[in-house]
């Protein structure tokens, strides 16, 4: 699966698509602290993703809540499975698990994260395109 940001992959909400672009760079980040397995790259990258599924999450079901977006229950599932997802990789991190096994629990987890982006995040893009087009010029 590419692990590189294209430009199709735009919603169209400048915020989400810039959380998404972080996202798909934190796979560099990843493979920087695969390399120097030193845990504290590794935490790095859960600090973030602890942070994204908390901010990123909240932005993206906002918007999908004002535009009444019918497949709105169903990416909201998603997203507590990631939520529930990372915190397990917070549990295995600070249990003192070793970092290889660390760092593919974090590869899957982010693999699956860019799945989202491309197959369910871009349906977004319909109802950000419809609120740009009805708002007023």
């Amino acid at each position: 699966m590419p692990r590189h940001w294209t430009p199709e992959l735009e919603t169209g909400n400048s915020d989400i698509d810039h959380h998404h672009r972080e996202l798909f760079q934190l796979t560099s980040m990843l493979d920087q602290a695969v390399r120097s397995q030193r845990t504290d790259a590794l935490e790095r990258v859960i600090v973030f993703l602890e942070h994204y599924v908390v901010d990123h999450f909240s932005d993206e079901e906002s918007v999908m809540k004002l535009a009444h977006y019918a497949f709105y229950s169903h990416h909201r599932a998603e997203h507590d499975v990631f939520r529930v997802q990372v915190a397990g990789l917070r549990a295995i991190f600070d249990e003192g698990f070793s970092a290889a096994h660390i760092s593919f629990a974090i590869r899957r987890l982010l693999d699956k994260l860019l799945i989202h982006v491309r197959t369910v995040d871009i349906g977004i893009a319909s109802i950000v395109r419809l609120d740009h087009d009805q708002k007023p010029t």
